[in-house]
């Protein structure tokens, strides 16, 4: 295995780490007190323009560059059920 390899892997499990269970962790929180009060939009619109620009020129890649894609498109989901959670719990903030 390549350096290159070994830097992409721990680079990915690194971001997946972080997306996979920080974002989830406060969607939990949110669900939980049915508010996202303390937590900024803009944060989670600009984390999710970044996620999504980050798969999209990974996909575009050639060859396709999986360590990429698949630490930020995880990310992107997480981001966009916060942004729902925004819309849901509107009122209750």
């Amino acid at each position: 295995m390549l350096t290159v390899d070994i830097i992409g892997w721990m680079a990915m499990l690194s971001s997946i780490l972080y997306l996979c269970f920080g974002l989830p962790l406060q969607i939990i929180n949110n669900y939980r007190r049915k508010s996202t009060q303390g937590l900024s939009l803009m944060l989670i619109v600009f984390c999710a323009i970044t996620l999504v620009m980050w798969s999209l020129y990974a996909w575009n890649s050639n060859p396709v560059d999986w360590y990429i894609l698949g630490a930020n498109l995880p990310g992107f989901f997480f981001s966009l059920v916060l942004l729902y959670q925004f819309w849901l719990y509107r009122f209750n903030d």
